[in-house]
């Protein structure tokens, strides 16, 4: 039997192709009659639309975006990433939803910009930082779509979002190094731009102040998650703070970099010098020596993101939500009682 096109439909149902095309996208702007001799051809030829078609028609894709900001190093090969992705993925592939995992680069054009955001190809989008957050939330402003955030955002309460308890997770942190009798500890820490980097900070003075040592603003640096950033940071304090006995790295990835350098400087870890990480990468128990660490539940946030996200989609949850995960300290081999 010869394939049924829209055309074809038009033909035997004596309206125009468009009038067809409205009919399959659920369009009001048909008349009842048209409407009805369209169907009928549809129903009788048992015309299957391809899925394009189809998904216009339901207004529903069974489509999800993630978006998130291009960033150097902090993205696809950082195992952070590789984990949250995994989360939202594996919890959409069993509900049986697809994701399209995209970039955004402040520098794209417009058009490029509307074709991320493009309404009709998704059912709801998570986005994963500020940037990409602002850039939805505009978009979306007037539109009835569904949106979660990973990470909290006090600008955004009524959006739902999913984060760990960074507060907790540092002062976990923070206080396991106090408790081994350090006294100047170092605090390395993520990003400018994230509510988390804030928490972080608050949970490290907070465990400072709990052990009765005064905050000193020369052993907080705030600059990026990378290796770098924990390599010469560590070779700056070794210099200007020798009386430094501990660090507290708010990312595994700076805890790397940092014992990289106290490599090179032969300083022996943990017998001089302690290093406390977070997040748990599953990495950071391969590292010579096994890295102690904070670790957050980092499937869990995506996982926990997706599960939100397609509850509101198919309306089983109509609240906004904004839930913290719990993190757990992990004591491995870059801590030890102060020298």
């Amino acid at each position: 039997m010869e394939k049924l096109t829209i055309d074809k439909i038009a033909k035997l149902a004596l309206v125009s192709r468009s009038v067809v095309s409205r009919v399959l996208n659920n369009h009001p702007n048909v008349s009842e009659e048209a409407r009805e001799r369209v169907l009928k051809v549809v129903e009788k030829y048992n015309y299957s639309p391809n899925p394009v078609a189809r998904s216009l028609a339901t207004q529903h894709t069974r489509q999800i975006g993630v978006l998130t900001s291009r960033f150097k190093d902090e993205n696809l090969d950082n195992g952070y990433w590789s984990q949250l992705y995994l989360g939202v993925f594996e919890e959409c592939i069993r509900r049986g939803y697809y994701v399209r995992l995209s970039f955004y680069d402040s520098s794209m054009n417009d058009n490029l910009r509307r074709h991320l955001l493009n309404e009709h190809q998704l059912d709801g989008l998570i986005c994963l930082n500020e940037e990409v957050t602002d850039l939805a939330a505009e978009h979306f402003a007037h539109k009835e779509r569904s949106v979660v955030i990973v990470g909290h955002n006090p600008r955004y309460t009524t959006i739902s979002s999913v984060d760990v308890d960074n507060q907790a997770g540092a002062h976990k942190g923070v206080s396991h190094l106090t408790g081994l009798g350090h006294r100047v500890i170092g605090g390395i820490f993520g990003n400018h731009n994230v509510q988390e980097t804030e928490q972080r900070i608050s949970g490290y003075k907070k465990a400072l102040r709990q052990a009765g040592i005064e905050f000193d603003e020369r052993l907080v640096h705030v600059g990026s998650y990378s290796q770098e950033e924990g390599y010469q940071m560590v070779n700056e304090w070794l210099a200007s703070v020798p009386e430094m006995t501990a660090l507290f790295c708010a990312g595994d990835t700076i805890a790397m970099g940092a014992l990289l350098a106290l490599k090179e400087n032969n300083i022996s870890v943990p017998e001089r010098f302690s290093v406390m990480g977070f997040d748990g990468l599953p990495i950071s128990k391969y590292l010579i020596p096994p890295l102690t660490t904070v670790a957050q539940p980092i499937y869990g946030k995506g996982e926990k993101a997706a599960a939100l996200l397609i509850d509101q989609l198919q309306k089983k949850e109509t609240r906004t939500l904004h839930i913290d995960l719990s993190p757990e300290l992990i004591i491995r081999n870059t801590t030890a009682p102060a020298p």
